[in-house]
């Protein structure tokens, strides 16, 4: 019954980083990163979220993705519903 996923790994692959590089890049714990990769978090505060996507974003546009990043590249909603559907 999660209605939230974490859609870290998917973007890191898009924009060509590891988690670690995003760690570096943003300033942001590896820990705290990996925890977001992973799944395995609980709460986010709204600054570290910001650190990752202008991180992410700069990476990209290095990388020559020419695409911007938001929360939903990070962390998708599932609504009850079509959690219900999958089921």
């Amino acid at each position: 019954m999660e209605q939230i996923q974490f859609k870290l790994n998917e973007t890191l692959k898009i924009i060509g980083a590891t988690r670690n590089k995003l760690s570096v890049e943003s300033k942001v714990r590896s820990a705290t990163i990996l925890d977001l990769a992973s799944g395995d978090t609980r709460t986010i505060k709204l600054e570290t979220l910001i650190s990752i996507l202008n991180a992410i974003n700069e990476i990209a546009t290095k990388n020559g993705v020419n695409h911007t990043f938001g929360i939903e590249d990070i962390i998708e909603y599932i609504p009850v519903n079509e959690e219900k559907k999958d089921q």
